[in-house]
C-alpha cells in the first residue's frame, strides 16, 4: 500500500451532521487550519481512474475548477503542473487520494498558508479512513456525531437520503459504530455537535489540544470570515448559517417537533450506539415491529436546494459518456 504523508485532518461526520459550521469554526479563523469545501466528488473519481488511466490528474483538477466553492478565487484555475509539483514535494502517490491531497494544498498555497494541515470534509472520509488506515502518516481525524433525533428531524422531508426513521437511525448507527471501530487504532477524537454549539469554546480548546495547535479566540467569530460570507451569499439555502453566529434553536428542536411514535423508533433502532456516545433515550426499549420499520410519515416537502455540484457532476457525466465510446 502506498504511504500518504497528507498534513491533513478528516472530519468524520455524515450529512446533517453540522459538519461545514464545524469545518468554519475550526479553520476559517485559525492560520494553522485551511479548510476548503471538499474541491471534488472523490468516489466518482475512484470508480473511473482506471479507465481515465495517465488522464487522471488532469481530469480531476479540470473537475476541482468547476467546484461552487472553487480552490482559487477570482475566476483563476489550477494547472495540472501545480498539482504535479505538490504531489512530488510531498512524495504522495499520483492516484485519487494522493491528487485531492495535493490540490487542497495547492488551494492552500495560493491563499499564502503555506504550512497548514488541511481540514478535510468530504462526505466520503470515512470511506477513505477505512481503505487507506494502514497507510497514513501525519493525519488525524476529527469525528462529528449528532443526536439522531436530530439528524432525521433536519433530515425528514427533503428528498435525499433515507425517507423513514427507521432507516436514518440505521444509518446514523453504522456509521457512528465503524468510526467506534476505527478509534480503537487511528488518533482521533470525537466531538458531539450539541456540545460544540452549547459550549464552543470549551470544545474548541479540546480540538486544538487534539491537533497540537493554539486556541484562538477568534475562532469563536468564525461567521466573520471572508470565506464564511462569501460561501453564505454563494447558496443561502446550503451555507446561509455560516454567516451567522452559533444557532442554538435548533439543537433540541426534535423535542418539540418530531413526534413520539418516530423518536421511540429511532430510539429503539440505534440505542446502543447512542449508549456509547452518552445520547439518552426517553421512551422505554421495546422490540420494533414490522409496521414501525416500515413506517414513513405524511409530511410535506422541504423546499428543494439546487444541487451545489451540478457542473461538476455534467463533467463526471461528460467522462463517463467518453470512457463508455472509447471502451
Amino acid at each position: 500500500m502506498s504511504l500518504y504523508p497528507t498534513s491533513t485532518v478528516f472530519m468524520l461526520a455524515p450529512q446533517r451532521h453540522g459538519s461545514n459550521k464545524t469545518q468554519s469554526m475550526l479553520s476559517a479563523q485559525h492560520p494553522e487550519l485551511h479548510g476548503p469545501y471538499p474541491p471534488l466528488p472523490r468516489q466518482a473519481f475512484m470508480k473511473l481512474a482506471e479507465s481515465l488511466g495517465d488522464q487522471l490528474l488532469e481530469a480531476m483538477t479540470a473537475n476541482a475548477n468547476l467546484s461552487p466553492r472553487p480552490l482559487l478565487t477570482q475566476g483563476k484555475s489550477i494547472h495540472p503542473e501545480d498539482v504535479r509539483k505538490e504531489l512530488k514535494a510531498r512524495n504522495l502517490p499520483e492516484d485519487v487520494l494522493g491528487i485531492s491531497i495535493a490540490l487542497a494544498h495547492v488551494g492552500a498555497r495560493y491563499h499564502n498558508e503555506h504550512n497548514t494541515r488541511i481540514l478535510c470534509k468530504s462526505p466520503d472520509n470515512l470511506d477513505i479512513a477505512e481503505k487507506f488506515r494502514d497507510g497514513f502518516q501525519d493525519t488525524a481525524f476529527i469525528h462529528l456525531i449528532r443526536d439522531p433525533r436530530a439528524v432525521w428531524n433536519s433530515a425528514r422531508g427533503t428528498p435525499r437520503g433515507p425517507q423513514t426513521p427507521h432507516a436514518a437511525a440505521l444509518k446514523w448507527a453504522d456509521y457512528h459504530a465503524r468510526v467506534l471501530d476505527l478509534s480503537r487504532t487511528l488518533p482521533l477524537i470525537t466531538m458531539r455537535y450539541e456540545d460544540l454549539m452549547l459550549q464552543p469554546e470549551t470544545e474548541l480548546k479540546r480540538a486544538c489540544t487534539f491537533l497540537d495547535i493554539p486556541f484562538l479566540s477568534s475562532m469563536l467569530e468564525d461567521h466573520v470570515s471572508d470565506s464564511a460570507q462569501q460561501a453564505a451569499s454563494k447558496n443561502p439555502g446550503l451555507w446561509g448559517n455560516l454567516a451567522k453566529p452559533v444557532m442554538l434553536t435548533r439543537i433540541d428542536a426534535w423535542k418539540n417537533e418530531l413526534p413520539s411514535q418516530e423518536v421511540e423508533i429511532i430510539e429503539n433502532t440505534c440505542a446502543q450506539v447512542m449508549k456509547a456516545f452518552g445520547y439518552n433515550r426517553t421512551c422505554s426499549p421495546s422490540k420494533l415491529t414490522q409496521e414501525q420499520k416500515e413506517f414513513k410519515p405524511l409530511i410535506s416537502n422541504k423546499e428543494a436546494v439546487a444541487e451545489p455540484r451540478a457542473e461538476q457532476l455534467a463533467h463526471i457525466a461528460s467522462l463517463q459518456s467518453k470512457l463508455r465510446k472509447v471502451a
